[in-house]
Protein backbone atom coordinates (compact mmCIF):
# COMPACT_ATOMS: atom_id res chain seq x y z
CA UNK A 1 0.00 0.00 0.00
CA UNK A 2 1.50 3.71 -1.10
CA UNK A 3 1.47 6.36 1.21
CA UNK A 4 -1.34 8.50 -0.20
CA UNK A 5 -3.78 5.30 0.50
CA UNK A 6 -2.46 5.14 4.03
CA UNK A 7 -3.20 8.86 4.35
CA UNK A 8 -6.63 8.75 3.20
CA UNK A 9 -7.50 5.72 5.34
CA UNK A 10 -5.58 7.68 8.08
CA UNK A 11 -8.17 10.95 7.77
CA UNK A 12 -11.30 8.45 7.32
CA UNK A 13 -10.50 7.01 10.87
CA UNK A 14 -11.17 10.39 12.45
CA UNK A 15 -14.57 10.35 11.41
CA UNK A 16 -14.94 6.51 13.36
CA UNK A 17 -13.76 8.93 16.55
CA UNK A 18 -15.98 11.44 16.20
CA UNK A 19 -18.92 9.59 18.36
CA UNK A 20 -18.00 6.18 19.33
CA UNK A 21 -14.80 7.53 21.21
CA UNK A 22 -16.74 8.98 23.77
CA UNK A 23 -19.34 5.66 24.08
CA UNK A 24 -17.63 4.26 27.01
CA UNK A 25 -17.47 7.53 28.95
CA UNK A 26 -21.42 8.45 29.08
CA UNK A 27 -22.40 6.65 32.15
CA UNK A 28 -20.01 7.99 34.30
CA UNK A 29 -20.83 11.65 32.37
CA UNK A 30 -24.47 10.61 33.51
CA UNK A 31 -23.62 10.73 36.80
CA UNK A 32 -21.00 14.22 37.00
CA UNK A 33 -23.81 15.94 35.25
CA UNK A 34 -26.64 14.18 37.30
CA UNK A 35 -28.18 17.31 38.48
CA UNK A 36 -28.47 18.81 34.88
CA UNK A 37 -32.51 18.18 34.07
CA UNK A 38 -32.69 15.46 31.44
CA UNK A 39 -29.13 14.26 32.18
CA UNK A 40 -30.32 10.81 31.07
CA UNK A 41 -30.66 12.22 27.23
CA UNK A 42 -28.08 15.19 27.29
CA UNK A 43 -25.43 12.67 28.33
CA UNK A 44 -26.39 10.51 25.11
CA UNK A 45 -26.51 13.24 22.87
CA UNK A 46 -22.82 14.08 23.49
CA UNK A 47 -21.95 11.00 21.28
CA UNK A 48 -24.94 11.77 18.51
CA UNK A 49 -24.76 16.16 18.75
CA UNK A 50 -21.70 15.59 16.06
CA UNK A 51 -24.10 13.59 13.46
CA UNK A 52 -26.87 16.26 13.36
CA UNK A 53 -24.35 19.13 12.18
CA UNK A 54 -22.89 16.66 10.14
CA UNK A 55 -26.21 16.20 8.48
CA UNK A 56 -27.14 19.62 8.72
CA UNK A 57 -23.55 20.51 7.20
CA UNK A 58 -22.32 17.86 4.81
CA UNK A 59 -24.86 19.74 1.45
CA UNK A 60 -22.81 22.42 2.41
CA UNK A 61 -19.27 21.05 2.70
CA UNK A 62 -20.58 19.07 -0.69
CA UNK A 63 -20.76 22.26 -2.72
CA UNK A 64 -17.53 23.59 -0.55
CA UNK A 65 -15.53 20.24 -1.83
CA UNK A 66 -16.60 20.80 -5.46
CA UNK A 67 -15.89 24.62 -5.58
CA UNK A 68 -12.80 24.97 -3.29
CA UNK A 69 -9.78 23.22 -2.69
CA UNK A 70 -10.07 19.30 -1.08
CA UNK A 71 -6.70 19.61 0.41
CA UNK A 72 -7.15 23.22 2.19
CA UNK A 73 -10.51 22.34 3.10
CA UNK A 74 -9.64 18.85 4.60
CA UNK A 75 -6.17 20.45 6.58
CA UNK A 76 -8.16 23.60 7.88
CA UNK A 77 -11.32 21.50 9.28
CA UNK A 78 -8.51 18.57 10.84
CA UNK A 79 -7.04 21.75 13.31
CA UNK A 80 -10.62 21.74 14.05
CA UNK A 81 -11.40 18.88 14.83
CA UNK A 82 -8.35 18.66 17.26
CA UNK A 83 -9.41 21.64 18.95
CA UNK A 84 -13.13 21.16 19.52
CA UNK A 85 -13.14 17.20 20.12
CA UNK A 86 -10.51 17.95 23.11
CA UNK A 87 -12.10 20.66 24.57
CA UNK A 88 -14.21 17.77 26.92
CA UNK A 89 -10.44 18.19 28.66
CA UNK A 90 -11.36 21.43 30.23
CA UNK A 91 -15.35 22.38 29.84
CA UNK A 92 -16.98 21.49 33.02
CA UNK A 93 -20.50 22.75 31.86
CA UNK A 94 -22.68 20.41 30.03
CA UNK A 95 -24.03 22.67 27.44
CA UNK A 96 -21.09 23.91 26.47
CA UNK A 97 -19.51 20.02 25.77
CA UNK A 98 -22.88 20.18 23.77
CA UNK A 99 -21.85 23.11 21.62
CA UNK A 100 -18.12 22.28 21.10
CA UNK A 101 -19.72 18.78 19.56
CA UNK A 102 -21.57 20.56 16.89
CA UNK A 103 -18.12 22.42 16.01
CA UNK A 104 -16.71 18.59 16.00
CA UNK A 105 -20.08 17.89 13.58
CA UNK A 106 -18.97 20.25 11.32
CA UNK A 107 -14.96 19.92 10.38
CA UNK A 108 -16.45 16.46 10.50
CA UNK A 109 -18.45 16.73 7.70
CA UNK A 110 -16.05 18.25 5.69
CA UNK A 111 -13.30 15.75 6.86
CA UNK A 112 -15.83 12.94 5.93
CA UNK A 113 -16.92 14.20 2.56
CA UNK A 114 -13.81 15.29 1.50
CA UNK A 115 -11.58 11.86 1.95
CA UNK A 116 -14.72 9.35 0.12
CA UNK A 117 -14.31 12.58 -2.74
CA UNK A 118 -10.60 11.95 -3.24
CA UNK A 119 -11.23 8.65 -2.78
CA UNK A 120 -13.50 8.75 -6.22
CA UNK A 121 -10.93 11.29 -7.83
CA UNK A 122 -7.77 9.41 -7.05
CA UNK A 123 -8.76 5.76 -7.71
CA UNK A 124 -10.94 3.87 -10.31
CA UNK A 125 -12.68 0.46 -10.56
CA UNK A 126 -11.34 -2.15 -8.97
CA UNK A 127 -8.69 -0.27 -7.08
CA UNK A 128 -11.67 2.02 -5.61
CA UNK A 129 -14.23 -1.22 -4.94
CA UNK A 130 -10.83 -3.07 -2.98
CA UNK A 131 -10.22 0.11 -1.48
CA UNK A 132 -12.82 1.20 0.24
CA UNK A 133 -13.32 -2.52 1.43
CA UNK A 134 -10.01 -1.81 3.22
CA UNK A 135 -11.29 1.56 4.36
CA UNK A 136 -14.36 -0.09 5.65
CA UNK A 137 -11.91 -2.53 7.64
CA UNK A 138 -9.18 0.18 8.63
CA UNK A 139 -12.59 2.25 10.51
CA UNK A 140 -13.89 -0.31 11.93
CA UNK A 141 -10.23 -1.88 13.27
CA UNK A 142 -10.00 1.70 14.21
CA UNK A 143 -12.89 1.78 16.22
CA UNK A 144 -12.11 -0.79 18.04
CA UNK A 145 -8.35 0.56 18.86
CA UNK A 146 -9.99 3.84 19.81
CA UNK A 147 -13.20 2.34 21.64
CA UNK A 148 -10.30 0.51 23.63
CA UNK A 149 -8.28 3.26 24.22
CA UNK A 150 -11.35 5.27 25.90
CA UNK A 151 -12.72 2.17 27.62
CA UNK A 152 -9.61 2.18 29.60
CA UNK A 153 -9.09 5.59 30.19
CA UNK A 154 -12.72 6.11 30.87
CA UNK A 155 -12.03 3.96 33.92
CA UNK A 156 -9.78 6.77 35.09
CA UNK A 157 -11.55 9.74 34.01
CA UNK A 158 -14.84 10.40 32.33
CA UNK A 159 -12.46 13.48 30.91
CA UNK A 160 -9.75 11.64 30.00
CA UNK A 161 -11.15 9.68 26.12
CA UNK A 162 -11.56 13.32 25.12
CA UNK A 163 -7.99 13.59 24.65
CA UNK A 164 -7.81 10.72 21.94
CA UNK A 165 -9.14 13.11 18.93
CA UNK A 166 -5.47 15.23 19.79
CA UNK A 167 -3.96 12.20 17.20
CA UNK A 168 -5.97 14.52 13.76
CA UNK A 169 -2.56 16.49 14.70
CA UNK A 170 -0.84 14.00 13.71
CA UNK A 171 -2.81 13.23 10.67
CA UNK A 172 -2.87 16.47 9.72
CA UNK A 173 1.01 16.93 9.26
CA UNK A 174 1.06 13.79 6.74
CA UNK A 175 -1.78 15.09 4.83
CA UNK A 176 -0.32 18.27 4.12
CA UNK A 177 2.69 16.36 3.20
CA UNK A 178 0.79 13.82 1.10
CA UNK A 179 -2.26 14.90 -0.22
CA UNK A 180 -2.71 16.70 -3.87
CA UNK A 181 -5.43 18.34 -5.32
CA UNK A 182 -7.01 16.39 -8.37
CA UNK A 183 -7.67 17.98 -11.65
CA UNK A 184 -10.78 19.47 -11.93
CA UNK A 185 -11.35 18.42 -15.44
CA UNK A 186 -11.11 14.77 -14.90
CA UNK A 187 -14.40 13.07 -15.03
CA UNK A 188 -14.90 9.82 -14.05
CA UNK A 189 -17.35 7.68 -16.53
CA UNK A 190 -17.72 4.81 -13.97
CA UNK A 191 -21.37 4.86 -13.49
CA UNK A 192 -23.37 2.02 -11.58
CA UNK A 193 -23.42 -1.79 -13.12
CA UNK A 194 -20.72 -0.58 -15.94
CA UNK A 195 -23.32 1.95 -17.24
CA UNK A 196 -23.56 5.39 -17.94
CA UNK A 197 -26.65 7.61 -16.62
CA UNK A 198 -27.54 10.79 -16.89
CA UNK A 199 -28.06 12.51 -13.33
CA UNK A 200 -31.45 12.65 -13.63
CA UNK A 201 -32.04 8.88 -13.92
CA UNK A 202 -29.56 8.09 -11.20
CA UNK A 203 -31.76 10.38 -8.69
CA UNK A 204 -34.30 7.90 -7.71
CA UNK A 205 -31.41 5.36 -6.78
CA UNK A 206 -29.35 8.02 -5.09
CA UNK A 207 -32.35 8.73 -3.00
CA UNK A 208 -33.10 5.02 -2.19
CA UNK A 209 -29.57 5.00 -0.95
CA UNK A 210 -29.45 8.14 1.33
CA UNK A 211 -33.04 6.61 3.05
CA UNK A 212 -31.10 3.26 3.54
CA UNK A 213 -28.09 4.32 4.86
CA UNK A 214 -30.37 6.82 7.70
CA UNK A 215 -32.35 3.74 8.51
CA UNK A 216 -29.36 1.63 9.09
CA UNK A 217 -26.87 3.90 11.30
CA UNK A 218 -30.71 4.71 13.60
CA UNK A 219 -30.32 0.66 13.64
CA UNK A 220 -26.41 0.60 14.57
CA UNK A 221 -26.19 3.27 16.93
CA UNK A 222 -28.03 1.46 18.62
CA UNK A 223 -25.06 -0.14 19.75
CA UNK A 224 -23.03 2.75 20.70
CA UNK A 225 -25.51 4.36 22.17
CA UNK A 226 -27.25 1.77 24.28
CA UNK A 227 -24.49 -0.95 24.89
CA UNK A 228 -22.80 0.44 27.41
CA UNK A 229 -26.32 1.47 29.79
CA UNK A 230 -27.20 -2.32 28.59
CA UNK A 231 -24.17 -4.28 29.98
CA UNK A 232 -23.89 -1.94 33.27
CA UNK A 233 -27.73 -2.88 33.63
CA UNK A 234 -27.05 -6.61 33.18
CA UNK A 235 -23.98 -6.19 36.08
CA UNK A 236 -20.44 -4.74 34.07
CA UNK A 237 -18.23 -2.63 35.92
CA UNK A 238 -18.16 0.58 34.25
CA UNK A 239 -14.98 1.91 32.22
CA UNK A 240 -13.41 -0.93 29.97
CA UNK A 241 -16.38 -4.35 30.80
CA UNK A 242 -19.03 -1.67 29.28
CA UNK A 243 -17.51 -0.74 25.92
CA UNK A 244 -16.91 -4.31 25.40
CA UNK A 245 -19.61 -5.32 23.04
CA UNK A 246 -18.74 -2.45 21.71
CA UNK A 247 -14.80 -3.45 20.80
CA UNK A 248 -15.85 -7.04 20.10
CA UNK A 249 -18.63 -5.40 17.65
CA UNK A 250 -15.99 -3.43 15.58
CA UNK A 251 -13.80 -6.03 15.15
CA UNK A 252 -16.00 -8.16 13.69
CA UNK A 253 -17.53 -5.09 11.38
CA UNK A 254 -13.72 -4.12 10.12
CA UNK A 255 -13.48 -8.35 9.15
CA UNK A 256 -16.72 -7.73 6.93
CA UNK A 257 -15.32 -4.96 5.62
CA UNK A 258 -11.55 -6.58 4.73
CA UNK A 259 -14.17 -9.25 3.09
CA UNK A 260 -16.57 -7.01 1.35
CA UNK A 261 -14.48 -6.73 -2.09
CA UNK A 262 -14.82 -10.76 -2.50
CA UNK A 263 -18.92 -10.56 -1.56
CA UNK A 264 -19.44 -7.72 -3.80
CA UNK A 265 -18.18 -9.97 -7.13
CA UNK A 266 -20.75 -12.24 -6.24
CA UNK A 267 -23.49 -10.22 -5.38
CA UNK A 268 -25.42 -7.31 -6.17
CA UNK A 269 -25.77 -3.73 -4.36
CA UNK A 270 -29.13 -4.57 -3.27
CA UNK A 271 -28.32 -8.15 -1.93
CA UNK A 272 -25.89 -7.25 0.09
CA UNK A 273 -27.94 -4.27 1.33
CA UNK A 274 -30.58 -7.57 2.69
CA UNK A 275 -27.87 -9.67 4.01
CA UNK A 276 -26.59 -6.80 6.46
CA UNK A 277 -30.64 -6.10 7.80
CA UNK A 278 -31.06 -9.44 8.56
CA UNK A 279 -27.50 -10.07 10.42
CA UNK A 280 -28.73 -6.76 12.26
CA UNK A 281 -32.18 -8.50 12.78
CA UNK A 282 -30.75 -11.75 14.12
CA UNK A 283 -28.53 -9.81 16.50
CA UNK A 284 -30.67 -7.58 18.07
CA UNK A 285 -33.75 -10.00 18.76
CA UNK A 286 -31.58 -12.44 20.42
CA UNK A 287 -29.98 -9.85 22.71
CA UNK A 288 -33.27 -9.08 23.59
CA UNK A 289 -34.02 -12.70 24.52
CA UNK A 290 -30.90 -12.81 26.66
CA UNK A 291 -29.97 -11.73 30.03
CA UNK A 292 -26.25 -12.66 29.80
CA UNK A 293 -23.56 -10.65 29.16
CA UNK A 294 -21.18 -12.55 27.32
CA UNK A 295 -24.46 -13.72 24.84
CA UNK A 296 -25.23 -9.92 24.66
CA UNK A 297 -21.10 -9.30 23.58
CA UNK A 298 -21.36 -11.93 20.92
CA UNK A 299 -24.93 -11.32 19.49
CA UNK A 300 -23.73 -7.83 19.42
CA UNK A 301 -20.74 -8.58 17.37
CA UNK A 302 -22.99 -10.48 14.55
CA UNK A 303 -24.82 -7.34 14.81
CA UNK A 304 -21.74 -5.24 13.68
CA UNK A 305 -20.88 -7.36 11.34
CA UNK A 306 -23.70 -5.96 9.37
CA UNK A 307 -22.33 -2.28 9.74
CA UNK A 308 -19.02 -3.55 7.95
CA UNK A 309 -20.87 -3.80 4.78
CA UNK A 310 -23.12 -1.21 4.95
CA UNK A 311 -20.48 1.59 4.67
CA UNK A 312 -18.56 0.40 1.60
CA UNK A 313 -21.48 -0.85 -0.19
CA UNK A 314 -22.65 2.61 0.49
CA UNK A 315 -20.07 4.27 -0.79
CA UNK A 316 -19.16 2.36 -3.85
CA UNK A 317 -22.88 2.47 -4.80
CA UNK A 318 -22.48 6.63 -4.71
CA UNK A 319 -19.36 6.47 -6.03
CA UNK A 320 -20.33 4.64 -9.47
CA UNK A 321 -23.02 7.13 -9.73
CA UNK A 322 -21.23 10.16 -9.25
CA UNK A 323 -18.76 12.11 -11.93
CA UNK A 324 -15.90 14.21 -11.09
CA UNK A 325 -18.08 17.69 -11.11
CA UNK A 326 -20.83 16.39 -8.49
CA UNK A 327 -18.64 13.92 -6.48
CA UNK A 328 -18.36 16.39 -3.79
CA UNK A 329 -22.26 16.91 -3.51
CA UNK A 330 -23.56 13.58 -3.98
CA UNK A 331 -20.82 12.21 -1.20
CA UNK A 332 -21.55 15.22 0.68
CA UNK A 333 -25.42 13.50 0.29
CA UNK A 334 -24.50 10.36 2.00
CA UNK A 335 -22.77 12.04 4.56
CA UNK A 336 -25.62 13.83 6.51
CA UNK A 337 -27.81 10.79 5.54
CA UNK A 338 -24.92 8.44 8.12
CA UNK A 339 -24.82 10.84 10.58
CA UNK A 340 -28.86 12.36 10.37
CA UNK A 341 -29.17 8.57 11.36
CA UNK A 342 -26.94 8.37 14.22
CA UNK A 343 -28.38 11.41 15.63
CA UNK A 344 -31.90 10.13 15.29
CA UNK A 345 -31.03 6.95 16.45
CA UNK A 346 -31.02 7.81 20.47
CA UNK A 347 -34.19 9.78 20.33
CA UNK A 348 -36.55 7.05 17.72
CA UNK A 349 -35.30 4.20 20.64
CA UNK A 350 -35.15 6.27 23.72
CA UNK A 351 -38.78 5.84 24.12
CA UNK A 352 -39.15 2.67 23.42
CA UNK A 353 -36.27 1.74 25.83
CA UNK A 354 -38.24 4.18 28.61
CA UNK A 355 -42.01 2.40 27.72
CA UNK A 356 -40.58 -1.54 27.86
CA UNK A 357 -36.89 -1.79 29.05
CA UNK A 358 -33.68 -2.25 26.74
CA UNK A 359 -33.94 -5.94 26.15
CA UNK A 360 -37.52 -5.31 24.75
CA UNK A 361 -36.43 -2.39 22.58
CA UNK A 362 -33.54 -4.41 20.91
CA UNK A 363 -36.56 -6.91 19.74
CA UNK A 364 -38.40 -3.96 18.07
CA UNK A 365 -35.17 -2.97 16.53
CA UNK A 366 -34.49 -6.09 15.15
CA UNK A 367 -38.10 -6.79 14.19
CA UNK A 368 -37.44 -3.93 11.87
CA UNK A 369 -34.83 -4.46 10.78
CA UNK A 370 -35.57 -8.07 9.48
CA UNK A 371 -38.71 -5.89 7.38
CA UNK A 372 -35.74 -3.72 5.98
CA UNK A 373 -34.39 -6.68 4.44
CA UNK A 374 -37.24 -8.25 3.13
CA UNK A 375 -38.37 -5.45 1.43
CA UNK A 376 -34.48 -5.13 -0.21
CA UNK A 377 -34.94 -8.91 -1.12
CA UNK A 378 -38.32 -8.16 -3.21
CA UNK A 379 -36.58 -5.21 -4.41
CA UNK A 380 -34.25 -6.95 -5.72
CA UNK A 381 -36.02 -9.77 -7.35
CA UNK A 382 -38.22 -7.29 -8.77
CA UNK A 383 -35.48 -5.43 -10.84
CA UNK A 384 -33.99 -8.70 -12.27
Amino acid sequence: MNLLKATLLLISSLTVMAGATVAPALPMMRDFFSEYPNADLLTRLVITMPALFIALFSPVAGWLLDTYSKKKLLLITMLIYALAGASGLLLNNLYHILISRAVLGIAVSIIMTGATALVGDYLEGKERMEFLGMQGAFMAFGGTIFVSIAGYLAGMSWRYPFGVYLAALLIFGLSAKVLYEPKKEAVDQNMAGGEKQSEKNIRPLQYLIYSTIVLGMVLFYIIPVQSPFLLEELGAKKGLMTSMGLIVGTFCAAVASFFYNHIKRRLHFHQIYAILFFMFGAGFICIGFTESIGQVIVYTAFACAGIGLLMPNTSLCLLSLSQAHNRGRIMGGMTGAVFLGQFCSPIALQPIVNQVGLLEAHIYAGGFSVLLGLLYLFYYLQKR
